[in-house]
């Protein structure tokens, strides 16, 4: 059966007979989670002047478009970084499988990694409105209550809110010192702290124009329809036990999570 030259090639650079060397492909990535504050590091990203990024945000190179397109087109999508560091960000990629994120690591074994948490309920609540009535052009009074509850109990939802496996996957593969995880609270609360702590841990400059920066503006809030207290009441039991878990691993920094 033919096979496109896309899925011909991964097993070749996944052992090595085919070489990266050419290739310019990202110094950085942001892994997720989705809702949760990743358009708003790009553009922060975006506005720092040794950092490259796209101009699309969400490539989803290594989910949607894997088996489809070559890596040299994925490296193409860089061509412009010049001497900057390049960098993505792909909330869908915090799910890829085990398999997947070691492909990742073989080919960029350096690579940092960024993933910002958000608590799980209202996570949940603002991809549900994002889903049901932005993209549906709906109202809330115009989506039934077992539409909600099913977005609640999805297998996709559930696993983007899975952030313990999340993070177990990809430290399987790389180490903890190329993964950065951070908090939604701190974009509310200390968001130039929050993109200092980044710029670090990619390894440019703090020392920028931060009038330069729209560190306090928040982008793509969405649907601003509070959550109800008969749905915060199903989502609280559905991530009890996450986010008990969450607090044990991460301790003080999710307090705000059961208040």
């Amino acid at each position: 059966m033919w096979l496109p030259v896309a899925a011909c090639e991964k097993p070749l650079y996944g052992c090595g007979l085919f070489s990266t060397r050419s290739l310019r492909l990202p110094r950085f990535m942001g892994i997720g989670a989705h809702k949760a504050g990743t358009s708003w590091l790009h553009v922060n990203l975006q506005a720092h002047p040794q950092l490259f990024l796209p101009r699309q945000k969400e490539l989803h190179y290594f989910d949607s478009y894997f088996h489809s397109r070559t890596l040299r087109f994925y490296s193409r999508q860089f061509e412009s970084a010049d001497t900057k560091i390049r960098g993505e960000i792909t909330p869908a990629y915090s799910i890829l499988s085990p398999k997947r994120i070691r492909f990742i690591r073989k080919i960029m074994p350096d690579v940092r990694l960024i993933f910002i948490m958000r608590n799980p309920i209202d996570r949940s609540w603002s991809a549900a409105l994002m889903d049901l009535l932005t993209l549906q052009k709906r109202t809330f009074d115009q989506v039934p209550e077992d539409e909600f509850y099913a977005h609640f109990k999805s297998q996709g939802a559930r696993a983007r809110n899975g952030y313990q496996a999340i993070l177990d996957n990809w430290l399987s593969i790389f180490s903890k010192e190329q993964l950065h995880v951070t908090f939604f609270e701190e974009i509310i609360h200390r968001p130039r702290q929050l993109l200092e702590e980044v710029f670090e841990h990619i390894g440019v400059s703090c020392d920028v124009d931060w009038s330069t920066f729209p560190y306090t503006n928040k982008f793509h809030q969405g649907d601003p329809t509070p959550l109800p207290d008969h749905y915060r009441q199903v989502l609280e039991e559905q991530y009890r036990n996450e986010i008990a878990g969450l607090q044990s691993r991460f301790g003080a920094a999710l307090d705000g999570w059961t208040s």
